[in-house]
């Protein structure tokens, strides 16, 4: 479910990037994001903790190989959700603008200007308004999805070293290749 997330967040990152209006109902995309990342979270976290209550300790050594057991096309995956996410987030971070969009107001667009010390409104053009409002959404959604991204990744290293499963992590000090 996580990957899914991730995917529909960096895709609807992605439609911001095509040229006219910005994404519709992005209120609402948002809010459905951030209420499915929320008990994605506190899953993972559960079963984390659930895992070292077994006894089984998942340490940041573990992290890499219990990626490498996953098969070929789940990390495909997984690095392309990252570099994506990580593309969208920085194209917005490098953007020429030091305005945010604001508000609309009888007909008039108004836009925030984090240039200036008091960071007032400033009235802009509709075009640009519409600009700056797809920037701000390309930045919340790829955020979004990164962070999808990071918890289905974490599930899934949990998953590996599950003692559960055929393909749990074995105890530190052992020799995997033996």
């Amino acid at each position: 479910m996580a990957l899914a997330l991730s995917g529909l967040s960096l895709l609807v990152s992605a439609l911001t990037l095509l040229p006219g209006r910005p994404v519709p109902f992005h209120g609402g995309l948002v809010t459905i994001e951030f209420a499915l990342l929320f008990p994605l979270f506190i899953v993972t976290v559960a079963r984390g903790i659930a895992l070292r209550a077994d006894g089984t300790k998942v340490t940041r050594a573990d992290h890499w190989p219990a990626v490498r057991r996953l098969p070929r096309s789940v990390r495909f995956l997984l690095f392309f959700l990252f570099a994506s996410g990580i593309g969208l987030t920085a194209g917005g971070m490098v953007a020429d603008t030091s305005r945010q969009a604001g508000r609309t107001e009888a007909g008039r667009y108004y836009a925030i200007d984090l240039g200036s010390a008091t960071h007032e409104q400033v009235e802009v053009s509709k075009s640009e308004y519409d600009a700056l409002r797809r920037h701000d959404q390309r930045a919340v959604h790829a955020i979004g999805g990164l962070l999808a991204a990071g918890a289905a990744t974490l599930t899934l290293i949990i998953g590996q070293a599950q003692p559960g499963t055929e393909r749990h992590l074995p105890p530190h000090g052992l020799d995997s290749a033996a």
